[in-house]
């Protein structure tokens, strides 16, 4: 039961318009109350939160993990890529993963699934995790807690269909939450995965190699790397280093894992 202290806190934090997870860095997973938060547009700061609903016959589970990365001493990444399915880059990334025998995490758009639905059947993504994106890549700190259900849930049956597993992950638009968000992710029972590491594609625009070497100098153990697979030419700069990021990784002692995989390390 919450304390009179904790419930004046809270208060303040809603009126501050910012959810803080409590006692959390960046590369963290763990857990913060936002009960009474769930019809307020909040952004989320911190390393890892967890939504606890006053509500579990509305809001599925109650609870929400956040995760940016996994606390670990094994050399493991997990390599994720956003936006797509896309008729060009998403094949092309696929035949790379495929010749290096690389598993990795797709966290897909629902229209652009049902779209390209050809290019992500059962067997090209037998070996990947698939996670949702939203169904229109919206902005879910903008939406109310139905706005919200309804981009997972229908991205959620496409997904399913289509590849025959159900996502058990999401990751929002621009990493962007809010209380409707968390609200609408526990109802679907979903945890939400953000990353620690990402792309640097303007930075290294027409320098593969160097994208490669800066992915490769900053790994750490149970990093979780954000990519695309869909986007402007600009982007392609770090598909077109992805083989020598592999090798180079590997090079360095790391393996690579599915985000359900990575996580399963700590459960």
């Amino acid at each position: 039961m919450p304390t009179r202290w904790t419930r004046r806190r809270r208060r303040e934090m809603v009126r501050d318009g910012v959810l803080v997870a409590f006692g959390m860095g960046v590369g963290a997973v763990g857990f913060a109350e936002a009960a009474d938060v769930t019809d307020r547009k909040l952004p989320l700061r911190g390393g890892a939160a967890a939504v606890i609903a006053d509500r579990p016959d509305l809001f599925g589970a109650g609870r929400v993990q956040v995760t940016w990365s996994v606390p670990t001493t094994e050399k493991l990444v997990a390599l994720t890529f956003d936006d797509g399915p896309h008729p060009r880059w998403t094949p092309m990334v696929l035949d790379i993963l495929d010749r290096h025998r690389v598993p990795a995490t797709f966290f897909m758009v629902g229209e652009q699934a049902q779209r390209h639905a050809d290019i992500i059947g059962h067997r090209r993504m037998s070996q990947h995790d698939v996670g949702n994106h939203t169904w229109t890549h919206r902005d879910l700190a903008r939406t109310d807690p139905d706005e919200a259900y309804d981009e997972l849930f229908r991205t959620h049956t496409t997904l399913t269909d289509l590849t025959g597993r159900e996502p058990r992950f999401l990751r929002p638009p621009y990493g962007h939450l809010s209380g409707g968000a968390l609200a609408a992710a526990a109802r679907m029972r979903y945890d939400i995965v953000l990353w620690s590491q990402q792309m640097r594609e303007r930075q290294f625009r027409g320098d593969p190699a160097g994208q490669a070497r800066h992915v490769v100098d900053r790994a750490q153990p149970g990093t979780i790397l954000l990519a695309h697979d869909v986007g402007s030419d600009d982007r392609l700069v770090a598909l077109d280093g992805l083989p020598d990021m592999i090798t180079g990784l590997r090079a360095r002692g790391f393996q690579f894992v599915t985000v359900s995989a990575l996580l399963k390390i700590q459960r």
